[in-house]
């Protein structure tokens, strides 16, 4: 009930909006670079699900599209809040921007995490306070619900590195005792850097979040918010974004393995 009394308000205030300002021609959108396969950067575009999505249900409605690079997370984050981005797909929703920046209804895709170990390490992590006396390591971008991060925070040791590759080959060598990275990459990660049957997925749960479309509130011209979120519930429904999603994984995964072998030439 409470996320359609939210749609419901910003469709009655997009209203307003579209008496005040021009329909969009064209929009500029940055994601996160480095969320595959929802949201990841090449160094010049952005990639993944999410903004593919998004950019078939802009261009069905005349919108043009101009997709950019802009660098890390927070970066892309203050260039939506100042208006030089318009819109950022897959975004997780923070109170403290909703001045500068607002949300499309539904979630464009929910992130959840895993907890894995290396398999000659014995360890059983089945409830939170498992973890603690162990020292971690997770994403440094990565934004968990409230409650672990207040557990976290309070009970527990995590590194952050600058993306989960790089934690999990500090658990391959063992310099921490477990590693949080995005479930949705699902086994791609252990694949990439060949580490099948030396690491352990974990029973335990850390909580999901939403990721949203977010555009900026100084885009200076007025959406279809009506239309994009009609146009993401059928494609959810359906199965195409899932289908999308999918193919994003060995997109990213192609890059990836691209990248690896550029580097070690």
């Amino acid at each position: 009930m409470r996320k359609i009394t939210v749609f419901v308000l910003y469709v009655l205030f997009s209203g307003q909006l579209l008496a005040q300002t021009p329909i969009c021609k064209e929009i500029v959108l940055t994601g996160h670079p480095d969320l595959p396969p929802v949201s990841w950067g090449d160094y010049q575009n952005t990639h993944g699900a999410a903004s593919e999505l998004i950019t078939e249900i802009l261009e069905e409605e005349g919108i043009k599209v101009i997709n950019d690079y802009f660098g890390g997370a927070n970066r892309v984050t203050y260039k939506l809040r100042q208006g030089i981005i318009h819109i950022n797909p897959a975004m997780t929703y923070q109170q403290k921007y909703l001045n500068e920046v607002y949300h499309i209804y539904p979630p464009v895709y929910t992130q959840s995490y895993m907890v894995v170990t290396r398999k000659d390490d014995d360890r059983d992590i089945r409830e939170w306070t498992d973890m603690i006396d162990l020292k971690g390591v997770a994403p440094r971008n990565v934004r968990f619900s409230k409650e672990f991060e207040r557990f976290a925070e309070d009970n527990l040791s995590i590194v952050k590195t600058f993306n989960a590759k790089q934690g999990l080959k500090m658990l391959d060598v063992g310099r921490v005792d477990y590693a949080i990275y995005p479930q949705i990459q699902g086994d791609l990660f252990v694949s990439l850097l060949d580490l099948e049957g030396r690491l352990e997925k974990m029973p335990v749960e850390l909580s999901p979040f939403d990721l949203y479309i977010a555009v900026s509130k100084e885009l200076g011209c007025t959406l279809p918010v009506n239309k994009i979120s009609q146009e993401l519930t059928k494609r959810q429904e359906s199965g195409y974004a899932d289908k999308l999603l999918n193919d994003s994984l060995y997109k990213w995964m192609g890059f990836s393995l691209e990248k690896r072998q550029r580097s070690s030439n």
